[in-house]
C-alpha cells in the first residue's frame, strides 16, 4: 500500500477501526473528541495542490508520522490548501482540520497559529499524543517561513 493511500483507507474505514485505533484499554470514543474523530475518519482537503505557491513536508521521527501541506495563496491571503498524512489519528485529523483554518487566513495569521489552537480546535489531544499535532505548526512555518523572507 502506498503510503498516501493510507490516510484514505483509514478516513473510509475509520468506523471499522475506532476499537484498534486507541491500543489497549479502550476505544477511541474514550480517547479522541468527536471533532477529532469526524476529521480522521472524513478527513477534508485531502491531496496536493498542483503546483503550489507554498509547499513543505515534515516528518516525527520517534513516530514516523508524516505532514505534507500545500497552499495557493492569492492577494495575500491563503485561498486554499490541502495536505497528506501518514500517521496516526491526530496526525491525519490535524492536517484536516488545519487546512480548514488556513483557507482565508493571511501569511501572518498562519504563521502564528500554534499547535495548542489547532489541539483545542480538535477538542483536544490526549497528552502521549499532543507531539501528533505539533507537525501542522512546523509544516506551516517551513511552507511559508520563505514567502516572508522574500
Amino acid at each position: 500500500m502506498r503510503r498516501e493511500d493510507r490516510v484514505r483507507l483509514e478516513g473510509r474505514e475509520g468506523q471499522k477501526r475506532r476499537n484498534s485505533v486507541s491500543g489497549v484499554g479502550g476505544g477511541a470514543d474514550e480517547m479522541y473528541s468527536q471533532i477529532l474523530l469526524e476529521h480522521f475518519e472524513n478527513p477534508r482537503n485531502l491531496g496536493e495542490i498542483p503546483s503550489p505557491d507554498a509547499a513543505a513536508t515534515e516528518r516525527n521521527p520517534e513516530q514516523g508520522d508524516t505532514l505534507r501541506i500545500t497552499m495557493r495563496i492569492d492577494g495575500g491571503r491563503i485561498a486554499e490548501a490541502r495536505f497528506k498524512a501518514f500517521g496516526c489519528p491526530v496526525t491525519i485529523a490535524a492536517g484536516s482540520l488545519a487546512t480548514e483554518m488556513l483557507a482565508g487566513m493571511t501569511i501572518q495569521q498562519a504563521l502564528e497559529l500554534t499547535d495548542a489552537q489547532v489541539a483545542d480546535a480538535l477538542g483536544g489531544v490526549p497528552e502521549e499524543r499532543i507531539r501528533c499535532s505539533v507537525l501542522v505548526q512546523k509544516v506551516i512555518r517551513r511552507a511559508l517561513g520563505s514567502l516572508v523572507a522574500e
